[in-house]
């Protein structure tokens, strides 16, 4: 078998492990929901960690955070399928952990939390949308993919 033969049968592969979109964006809002438990419930220490859980969320459970266990879907190294590290998941995470920060800033923190925010969060989106393994730019730069557990075994 040539190489223009293998490339489909190993991105049909990849496409089988992918995680389903809806199921990533789920997943997500429930972090999101539990950072934002975190902030409110533990003021003012708690947007700290919420943000710190944003960060390293996927280093637990078998690299899943718990809106990804909740869901059935977890990160693994793209090379390996491994379990990542708390290092990866700080470098997968840190582009979506970033606009939170803007918070601090007085008077327009907010604001650019907001538009800095739509603009990081549609950049992911479309890499999710538009890869053929769905990974967004933090899985680029972490070396990382989220996969369904149940195709995955």
């Amino acid at each position: 078998m040539n190489r223009l033969e293998e490339e489909p049968q190993i991105n049909n592969l990849l496409m089988d492990k992918k995680a389903n979109i809806l199921h990533r964006f789920i997943a997500k809002a429930i972090d999101l929901l539990i950072f934002g438990f975190l902030s409110e419930m533990f003021y003012p220490y708690g947007f700290l960690a919420g943000v710190l859980y944003i960060l390293i969320s996927d280093g637990f459970f078998e690299g899943a955070s718990l809106g990804k266990r909740i869901i059935g879907l977890k990160v693994v190294m793209a090379l390996d399928d491994k379990k990542p590290e708390f290092k990866e998941s700080i470098i997968r995470n840190s582009f979506l952990a970033f606009p939170l920060l803007f918070a601090f800033i007085p008077f327009v923190g907010y604001f650019l939390l907001v538009t800095i925010g739509i603009i990081i969060y549609a950049a992911e989106i479309y890499f999710i949308i538009k890869s053929p393994e769905g990974e967004r730019i933090g899985d680029r730069f972490a070396f990382t993919r989220v996969i369904d557990v149940q195709k995955h075994k």
